[in-house]
C-alpha cells in the first residue's frame, strides 16, 4: 500500500506521467475510433463478397446455353465461401441454386440481413453482436450485386465462419493499430516533454532556487531564444527576478541608512534641545533685534527638533501617524517662504487669507517646503552664473471632495530622463550632489494624508507639482 502510494503521489505531481497517461488514454480513444468502424465495414465487404461469389456460381449453373460447371463443383465453391445455401430472384421468379443444408445448431437461430435497408449504425451492432456471439447459428442474408440489374440473390453463411474472420480482422487491424499509435504516442510525448514540460521543469526549478537565494545572481534565470509563449514567460520571470535582486538591495541599503540616520537622529535631537535652551536665553535679552529675531530662531528649533523625531516615520508614513487639524494655508505657506527666501526669486503667495484645510501641519510644511525647495535650487541654476529673476507661485483651489494646493516656477522644467522614478528615493534627482528624497518624501506625505503629489506640468516654461488633499467632512 505505501508503494502504491508513493506511485500515486509521484504521478499526481509530476507533469510528465500525466502528460504519458493522457496521450496513452487519447491513443487508446483513437484505436477504438478506428477500429469501431473498420470491424463493421469488414463485415459488410465479407457479405457482399459472398453475395457475388453466389451470384456468379448461380449463373454459371442456370445459364442458357446449359450449366457452365458441374453442381458438385459448385457445392465446392459454396462450401469454400461458407456460404449454406443460394436462392436467386430473377425477374419475380425464385430459383433454388442450392438448397440450405442447416444443421439442427444452425437451423435453431437464424439472424436475417438485408443490406438494402441497413443502417450504419444497426451495420456496427450487428457485426459487435456476431463478434462476441457464441455457437454454429447461420446468417440469412439478402441483397442485390453489382453485376445483377435486376433481382436479388438469397443465402445463407455460417455465422461461425463471419465470426471468425471478424476476429482475424479485428486482431490484425488492433495490432497494426497498436504499433502505429505507440509509435505516434512516443513521438508525441517526447516532442511535448522536450517543448513544454522541461522548459516548465526548468522554470519550476529555478523559482525554487531564487526562492532560496534571492540575492545571489546566478539565481536568476538565463531566458532561452524561443519566440513563444514559454520564451516570453522565461523573460518575463528573468526581469521579475532582476528586479526583486534590485529592490532587495535598495531595501538593504535603506535598512543601513535608516539605522544610520536613527543614531543621528538620536544625537541631533540632544543637539537642539540644547541649541533650544540657548534660544530662550536670548528671548530674555534686552536687545530689541535679538528680541526681534528670537521667536523665529524658536520656531525653527522646535520645527528641526520634531523633524529629526520624525525622520524615520517618512520613509512609512501612516494615516494614524500623522496628527490632523484645521491648518491656515496661507500662513503656512509664508512660512515656507521665509524659509526658502533666496535672491533673485520672486515668490507668490495666491492663496486666500480664509482657505483652510485638513492636515498635519509640521508634514504638510515639510511636504511644500521640499517642493518649493527644489524650485528654488532648479531657478538658481537655470542659467549658471548670470542669474535671472525667477519666480514662483503657490495657489490653491477647491473642489467638493479636494483641495489641489499647485507650486509652479518659470524655470527650465524636469528633465525627461528624470521623470521616470521622480517619486522614488535616491533616483528622482538628476542635479549634483541630489539626493531625490525632497520630491520622494511629499509624495509620501501626501499619499499619507489620503491625497497625491502628481507632476502637473513640465516643459520650457516652468514645472507645476500639485497637492490633493481630501475634503473632511464637517
Amino acid at each position: 500500500m505505501k508503494i502504491r502510494g508513493a506511485i500515486y503521489e509521484k504521478f499526481r505531481r509530476s507533469l510528465s506521467s500525466k502528460l504519458l497517461a493522457l496521450t496513452i488514454l487519447f491513443v487508446f480513444i483513437a484505436e477504438v475510433v478506428v477500429l469501431v468502424p473498420s470491424v463493421s465495414k469488414q463485415r459488410l465487404d465479407w457479405l457482399n463478397a459472398r453475395l457475388e461469389a453466389a451470384y456468379l456460381v448461380g449463373l454459371a449453373l442456370d445459364s442458357p446455353s446449359g450449366e457452365m460447371i458441374e453442381p458438385e463443383f459448385a457445392e465446392q465453391l459454396f462450401g469454400t465461401a461458407n456460404i449454406l445455401g443460394v436462392a436467386l430472384d430473377r425477374d419475380g421468379a425464385r430459383l433454388m441454386v442450392m438448397t440450405p443444408k442447416l444443421t439442427s445448431d444452425q437451423a435453431q437461430i437464424v439472424r436475417y440481413v438485408n443490406l438494402k435497408y441497413a443502417t450504419i449504425d444497426q451495420n456496427i451492432a450487428a457485426a459487435w453482436a456476431t463478434m462476441f456471439s457464441s455457437g454454429e447459428h447461420s446468417v440469412r442474408v439478402v441483397g442485390k450485386t453489382r453485376y445483377a440489374e435486376i433481382g436479388e440473390v438469397d443465402m445463407f453463411v455460417s455465422q461461425t465462419a463471419l465470426r471468425r474472420d471478424l476476429r482475424i480482422y479485428a486482431r490484425n487491424v488492433l495490432f497494426l493499430s497498436l504499433i502505429i499509435s505507440t509509435l505516434t504516442a512516443s513521438l508525441l510525448f517526447w516532442s511535448l516533454n522536450r517543448m513544454i514540460v522541461r522548459p516548465v521543469s526548468r522554470l519550476t526549478k529555478n523559482m525554487a532556487a531564487f526562492e532560496n537565494a534571492p540575492e545571489d545572481e546566478l539565481a536568476v534565470l538565463a531566458p532561452s531564444r524561443r519566440l513563444d509563449e514559454i520564451g516570453a514567460a522565461e523573460r518575463s520571470l528573468s526581469s521579475l527576478e532582476k528586479r526583486l535582486q534590485s529592490l532587495l538591495t535598495e531595501r538593504r541599503r535603506l535598512a543601513a541608512l535608516g539605522s544610520g540616520i536613527s543614531k543621528i537622529s538620536h544625537d541631533l535631537r540632544n543637539i537642539l534641545a540644547s541649541a533650544q535652551l540657548m534660544s530662550d536665553r536670548l528671548a530674555k535679552s534686552e536687545d530689541p533685534r535679538v528680541r526681534k529675531l528670537s521667536p523665529r530662531l524658536i520656531s525653527a528649533l522646535d520645527r528641526a527638533i520634531a523633524l529629526s523625531r520624525d525622520t524615520l516615520n517618512y520613509a512609512r508614513m501612516e494615516p494614524g501617524a500623522l496628527k490632523i487639524e484645521r491648518v491656515g494655508l496661507k500662513n503656512l505657506i509664508d512660512e515656507v517662504f521665509e524659509d526658502t527666501a533666496s535672491l533673485n526669486i520672486e515668490m507668490r503667495n495666491n492663496v486666500e487669507d480664509d482657505v483652510e484645510v485638513d492636515a498635519d501641519p509640521t508634514q504638510l510644511y515639510r511636504a511644500i517646503f521640499n517642493i518649493v525647495r527644489n524650485a528654488v535650487d532648479a531657478l538658481s541654476a537655470a542659467d549658471g552664473a548670470e542669474a535671472r529673476t525667477g519666480r514662483i507661485d503657490v495657489a490653491a483651489f477647491a473642489s467638493s471632495q479636494n483641495w489641489a494646493i499647485a507650486v509652479s516656477d518659470d524655470g527650465p522644467g524636469i528633465p525627461e530622463d528624470a521623470k521616470a522614478h521622480l517619486f522614488e528615493p535616491f533616483k528622482g534627482s538628476k542635479k549634483p550632489g541630489g539626493s531625490g528624497l525632497g520630491v520622494a518624501i511629499a509624495h509620501e506625505i501626501a499619499r499619507a494624508h489620503g491625497g497625491e503629489l502628481t507632476l502637473a506640468k513640465s516643459d520650457q516654461t516652468g514645472a507645476t507639482f500639485k497637492i490633493t488633499l481630501p475634503v473632511k467632512p464637517q
